[in-house]
């Protein structure tokens, strides 16, 4: 398979690292050239993943704000598991 017969990924301008309350966040938002949906993904200081993507999003703005209600509704803690968030103390 070459490499043109994969899609492109498009990432969102709003793709970005973030700290909240001390926690760093990698937040990613992407789609491919094939698929208008965007996904929403954030890594977590332990490499552990959070995706959004069933369905996908209609637009990249859309799931920024999804990312913010989860913080807004959740806190951090959405974004750890239960080893991570005893680990941290959270």
């Amino acid at each position: 398979m070459d490499a043109k017969d994969y899609p492109e990924i498009i990432f969102s301008d709003h793709t970005q690292s973030v700290v909240i309350d001390g926690h760093h966040l990698d937040v990613e938002i992407y789609r491919t050239s094939i698929d208008p949906g965007w996904i929403l993904s954030v890594e977590n200081q332990f490499g552990t993943l959070t995706v959004s993507d069933n369905p996908p999003f209609f637009g990249d703005v859309l799931a920024w704000r999804a990312f913010e209600e989860l913080v807004r509704e959740e806190g951090i803690t959405a974004f750890y598991n239960k080893k991570e968030r005893r680990k941290l103390g959270i």
